[in-house]
């Protein structure tokens, strides 16, 4: 069953009242830590597209490092990857990272490598559909430099204003770490918000990078509710689609094998405290996975597509179990003792 913007009945937690469930899968490929790197077999996936067919129905985002797009080769990416996309009618997204200290030295010339992509994918006829800003508000710059708030929502204005001379209609939203540092993420939001929309740019979407062992530890006193309360201030307070970012940096560090169980994890904990993002967000920054294909693998290998493709089932499991059992359950008891916190 294809997961695609349609409603499903979600009965959760407390009391007998339904809750409409709409929400989006996307995907990123892991860049391995490197601003411009994809999987080892990332060329070799779109040459075989039936090798993840099971896991290409629960996507409805493909998410692009704007670096490793750049470095794609045109023919390469009309011939397999948006042939892909539009047969599975599965949306583009661009990660990109120019949008990011633009006022800092030669951070001009990262802004024009993207922006200058934009142009050769429109004349290409690339659709893209969604521009996701990573970290503005968020990272912290090398050294001692001082980037002040206003600075940062500066640069979002100015790197939206450029983009949407290219794609008019594209969505723009954020990638965010803010309540994961602990740090007040409201003025931020509501701020970043305000200027785009003085120069007629919607923030389409924030999405919180909240690897899996923060509120599983309680680091800074985050809990899987804290994320819950941001997603009740983002989708309720100011009008914006919320997404996790279900990943972990510990396991990505360690092997695919905990990474796939920890963004497993993610998706159970969230759920099991009302947790309702308008997206799912998979992805990695880190050493694994190495390899994205086949999502049928057997045994103690864990590539991309796999936990894609069991990400999805899991989501068709939890929204199946209670529909037909019609009746408040808290998904708790599909969880294993300390996934969801670690016990002292």
């Amino acid at each position: 069953m294809k997961i695609k913007g349609l409603a499903f009945i979600l009965v959760i937690l407390l009391g007998y009242c339904n809750a409409a469930l709409s929400f989006n899968i996307w995907y990123e490929d892991n860049n391995l830590g490197k601003p411009d790197g994809t999987p080892v077999d990332f060329k070799e996936k779109f040459i075989h597209p039936e090798s993840f067919l099971s896991a290409t129905k629960y996507i409805n985002v493909y998410m692009m490092h704007a670096e490793a797009l750049n470095n794609i080769d045109d023919k390469f990416l009309l011939a397999y990857i948006v042939p892909f996309l539009t047969k599975n009618d599965i949306k583009l997204a661009v990660d990109v990272g120019g949008a990011t200290f633009t006022q800092l030295n030669n951070r001009d010339k990262l802004f024009n490598r993207e922006i200058n992509l934009f142009i050769k994918l429109k004349k290409l006829g690339v659709k893209v559909d969604y521009i996701s800003m990573q970290s503005i508000l968020s990272k912290t710059p090398k050294g001692k430099v001082d980037y002040p708030l206003s600075m940062r929502i500066e640069d979002a204005v100015s790197y939206s204003n450029a983009v949407i001379k290219e794609y008019p209609q594209v969505k723009i939203g954020i990638i965010d770490a803010l309540p994961s540092h602990g740090q007040d993420y409201k003025k931020p939001y509501l701020q970043l918000k305000e200027a785009l929309s003085n120069v007629g740019v919607s923030l389409s979407f924030i999405h919180l990078d909240m690897p899996y062992e923060i509120p599983r530890e309680k680091v800074k006193n985050i809990t899987w509710q804290t994320i819950k309360e941001v997603e009740n201030y983002v989708k309720n307070d100011l009008g914006i689609s919320f997404g996790l970012i279900t990943t972990s940096i510990k396991a990505g560090k360690l092997s695919d094998q905990l990474f796939h169980y920890s963004v497993l994890s993610s998706l159970k904990c969230y759920s099991a405290v009302g947790g309702n993002p308008n997206d799912w967000v998979i992805t990695s920054w880190f050493k694994n996975p190495k390899r994205t294909i086949p999502d049928n693998q057997i045994g103690n290998v864990f590539p991309a597509m796999k936990t894609v493709k069991e990400f999805g089932e899991t989501l068709d499991n939890l929204i199946s179990q209670n529909k037909l059992k019609n009746e408040s359950q808290s998904l708790h008891g599909i969880l294993t003792t300390n996934e969801c916190a670690l016990k002292n």
